[in-house]
């Protein structure tokens, strides 16, 4: 059980970086206060 676990820790921290990697430059504008990027085409 405690395999599934630290499994369960290192999916959920891959998946993080991948969120802050995909949403890098939302955040950098939210943190700078410049204005929001254009969503893609797709995504709207």
């Amino acid at each position: 059980m405690k395999n599934v676990f630290k499994e369960i820790i290192k999916c959920m921290a891959v998946l993080c970086g991948l969120f802050l990697i995909i949403h890098r430059r939302v955040i950098a504008a939210a943190l700078t206060g410049t204005e929001m990027p254009e969503a893609p085409e797709w995504h709207k």
